[in-house]
Formats: structure tokens, sequence, C-alpha cells
């Protein structure tokens, strides 16, 4: 908890099973927060998130990063972080989606 919180963390311990205790607040200066306007494609939408500030956890951090929303079926979701500007190797993973609209997916999704 002591590491935690020396982090600018919130710690809140709970019962949930693999649930995290220690967690960034909203404002942290690490990570990456909305950078423009979300865009409906054929299967979902897609986003640019930038990265909050020069602080790094891991180093060679990637900005902007571009977030892809896919709803592949009922049950599943797609979801792919990817850099915009440079191209880099993606596993070639062939896998067929019939492509259902948010209001036909079994979960939510927030931005």
């Amino acid at each position: 908890q002591e590491a935690c919180e020396a982090r600018g963390c919130f710690w809140c311990a709970t019962n949930v099973a693999n649930a995290p205790w220690c967690f960034f607040p909203e404002d942290s200066p690490y990570g990456y927060s909305v950078g423009g306007n979300t865009v409906k494609t054929t299967k979902g939408w897609r986003v640019a998130l930038n990265k909050r500030q020069a602080l790094s956890l891991f180093g060679n951090d990637v900005s902007p990063v571009m977030l892809e929303v896919e709803f592949q079926t009922k049950d599943r979701l797609r979801f792919r972080l990817y850099d915009p500007n440079k191209q880099r190797f993606e596993v070639p993973l062939k896998i067929d989606s019939p492509g259902i609209t948010a209001d036909e997916a079994s979960y939510e999704v927030e931005l």
C-alpha cells in the first residue's frame, strides 16, 4: 500500500477476485487520454489516444495510439491498439466476424 500511494496511485482493498487494489487516478500524469472524436467504422469505432505527459513507466511510448473497437459477435469484442504513424508486425490472425452492432451485444463498452 505504501509503494502504491508513493507513486500517486489510489489504494482500495477489495474482496472482488482479480481486481487490482492499486490503480491510477483519472488525472494521473501517466497513461493516455482521448485525443479526438470517436469515429464510427463499419464494425465498431476508432479513436486516437494521446500520451498524457512526458512521464513514462516503461519507456519507448508511442503517441498518438489508435484504439479500434470491433463488435464481432454477441459475446465477443475485439480491440486493437496500434501506432498510426509506423507500421509494426501484427500476428496474422484471421477471425471471421459477422460484425454486429453495439445494440446487439450482450456487453457494454465505455470510453
